[in-house]
């Protein structure tokens, strides 16, 4: 095709009159390529047709312009910059105009590329963006100040950040006047709260304002930002705590306005105040940060409660405002928390102990799924980017607060107790009309609510997963919960794949992931250390040979690189030491006096006691799931038999030859415990 004759036909046709360049805008865009604006003899009917759309009086077709020479300016850097004057001429008196908002849009937009996509091109720089950038940076400023439309606010705010990243000295003078726009969206409202939007595009701009210092001021002026937004903080803090003790080296704030006006607006500012701080620490810098005043502030984020009080008269409305807050004061916390650990890594180690006490002590409060999930994101953050903790006490009473919410797995939705879809009771329903239910009614109800039924709930799960996982590998966790740990995970592995996927998630996909990485924290269990194999191995890899197709799918490569790693290290011994198999228990007749009061303490577990001469119970059902799991027998040979030609699951994809299949049975004959009693004895429902 000839250069220049998708534009010669579009210039006939679709761009003839202004009415049509405006109906028919979309198509011209998704017609033209980087070929067709080549250098041809219609390049300059081109640009002269986008300069009379420029200038015509209708607003459409001046729209329509502005996004044709937009799209132009993306693929075609030559054309760009040969139009560039004129339409710079021509854009900038939009902004000062009663514009419509797509027209302002699209100004800004073709603008924003002039200035930022040809600044490697020395003259051009010099000639055009020098001159007038200045001159777009004011236009954008006073129309953020004079226009409420939300998008066209944020899109300026976006466009300012970008254009100062680039032009840091270029707007040293205009630095007070950009700095009041940023600030003006971080400093609260009284109205409400502001928009999460705005304020993020706000307190990116505001971030990026002391690199008009230069290469000198610019560590400074970074400084100064961040003892300012501290400051701001710390008062915004104080406002909401004006009825509890305030901290040590800090006055009491004096509140002028009415409480149903400054607390929510300070609640405001301080979580424009946590927004501020993550783009601030955002980008890598070489300056020394103050991390010991940050750690401060999270500190008494996260363990601000409601139980104290100062001493005197307290108006209860106001105490009532404020103890509301005080979960909302914990997220913030728990945000700029995991902001911190994701951006500086092991350095918050010397402050990682008192991080974590305050967390585990959060977490002790069972606090509602909502704080909850800050809680562990947080939490699993922190464990993530510092070293492994130095406390005997810590990991263990971190993994008793997450456990819970691991053994939901193991809770029924349709327990023994009263509730919905069960038989009235005259004692339960004394002085009130008898229920017409009748027993096993809940049966033909077609509606079941799953265990993890909302995505928060999930993602509390797939989080408390990755915590113990990392708690399990500290040496200092007790062999106690340790051995609670591997109990549950094998329990829980044993019992996914005959759990129907929608009583565990509306999502059908969730059960896949659970079991995923369940299986590969229990191959991590079972394996043990090189000198000891954990007793729990033979289910583990018996679980991956009869497992569900999919599940064997996802698991192949993962299977195949682990076995073999079991069978023919590669690593040296692993220098941490683990407790004896006699105190890695996996039945409940073995576990000792600690196992049990542990269990006890976990509000998911229905634990039963059982004698020691007695095997233990099987797995105890309600009558609602019983039909989706197996027998005693079924879950036996699943785990401990090699799975028949005749079934309708396919042999074990696996690439194992009889060879490795005889070293991995010589590898399991070497426990303590014979292959006998795993053939005899089964793990209880009741761990």
């Amino acid at each position: 095709m000839e250069p220049g004759s998708n534009l010669k036909s579009l210039l006939q046709t679709q761009l003839a009159s202004d009415a049509s360049a405006t109906r028919y805008l979309p198509y011209c865009l998704s017609m033209l390529t980087a070929d067709s604006l080549q250098p041809s003899p219609h390049s300059t009917k081109w640009t002269t047709r986008i300069n009379a759309l420029l200038h015509s009086k209708e607003s459409g077709a001046r729209w329509a312009g502005l996004c044709l020479a937009y799209k132009s300016s993306l693929l075609s850097q030559g054309l760009m910059i040969d139009a560039a004057q004129s339409w710079i001429t021509t854009a900038l008196p939009i902004f000062s105009r009663n514009e419509p908002i797509p027209v302002l849009k699209a100004a800004i937009r073709l603008l924003r590329v002039v200035f930022t996509t040809a600044v490697d091109v020395p003259e051009f720089h010099r000639q055009i963006c020098i001159p007038n950038v200045v001159k777009f940076t004011s236009a954008i400023v006073s129309l953020v100040e004079n226009n409420p439309d939300l998008e066209l606010c944020i899109t300026c705010l976006g466009t300012l950040t970008q254009i100062v990243t680039l032009y840091p000295t270029t707007h040293r003078a205009s630095s007070a006047a950009l700095s009041a726009v940023s600030i003006r969206y971080l400093n609260g409202s009284p109205a409400g709260p502001t928009d999460k939007e705005k304020v993020a595009a706000a307190s990116q701009l505001y971030a990026v304002l002391p690199l008009t210092g230069g290469k000198v001021g610019a560590i400074n002026l970074w400084r100064k930002s961040v003892d300012e937004t501290l400051a701001f903080g710390w008062e915004s803090f104080h406002c909401l705590r004006t009825t509890f003790p305030i901290a040590k080296g800090f006055d009491r704030p004096k509140l002028s306005d009415e409480p149903q006006v400054v607390i929510p607006m300070n609640h405001d500012r301080l979580h424009c105040c946590i927004t501020t701080f993550q783009s601030l620490l955002s980008d890598p810098t070489t300056v020394q940060v103050p991390l010991g005043d940050l750690v401060r502030f999270i500190f008494c984020l996260l363990s601000c409660s409601t139980d104290e009080k100062i001493d005197g008269f307290i108006d209860p409305s106001i105490r009532a405002m404020e103890v509301a807050e005080v979960p909302h004061i914990w997220a913030l916390g728990c945000t700029l928390l995991t902001s911190m650990t994701e951006q500086f890594h092991s350095q918050l180690n010397p402050h990682s102990g008192q991080l974590l006490s305050v967390l585990a002590f959060q977490l002790d409060k069972m606090p509602n799924d909502h704080q909850r999930l800050y809680l562990l994101k947080a939490l699993d953050s922190l464990l993530k980017n510092c070293y492994l903790l130095d406390s005997s006490v810590l990991p263990t009473r971190l993994a008793k607060a997450v456990l819970p919410s691991i053994t939901q797995l193991l809770s029924l939705p349709f327990g023994n107790g009263t509730g919905k879809g069960k038989p009235s009771s005259s004692k339960d329903n004394s002085g009130k009309k008898r229920a017409r239910n009748y027993e096993g009614d809940e049966v033909f109800k077609l509606t079941r609510r799953a265990i993890f039924s909302t995505a928060e709930e999930r993602h509390i799960l797939l989080l408390s997963i990755d915590v113990v996982q990392v708690l399990f590998k500290n040496p200092n966790l007790s062999s106690a919960m340790q051995s609670i740990i591997a109990r549950i995970f094998i329990f829980i592995l044993l019992f996914l794949p005959r759990m129907p996927a929608s009583l565990l998630s509306e999502d059908p996909s969730f059960l896949q992931v659970i079991t995923t990485k369940v299986q590969k924290f229990a191959f991590v269990i079972g394996s043990g250390t090189t000198s000891v194999m954990g007793k729990a191995l033979p289910f583990v890899i018996q679980e991956g040979l009869t497992g569900s197709l999919q599940v064997i799918h996802l698991n192949k490569l993962f299977m195949q690189n682990d076995i073999a790693m079991l069978l023919h290290p590669r690593v040296p011994p692993l220098v941490r030491s683990m407790p004896h198999v006699e105190l890695l228990s996996l039945w409940k007749a073995e576990e000792s006096q600690g196992e049990a009061e542990i269990l006890s303490n976990l509000m998911a577990l229905n634990t039963h006691d059982v004698h020691p001469n007695n095997p233990p119970e099987d797995i105890v059902m309600n009558d609602q799931i019983a039909p989706a799991l197996e027998t005693r027998e079924t879950i036996q040979n699943a785990t401990l038999k090699k799975p028949s030609t005749t079934e309708s699951i396919p042999p074990f994809p696996l690439q194992l030859t009889q060879e490795s299949m005889f070293k991995v049975n010589c590898l399991l004959n070497k426990r303590t415990r014979t292959e006998t009693r795993l053939r005899d004895c089964l793990p209880s429902r009741s761990l």
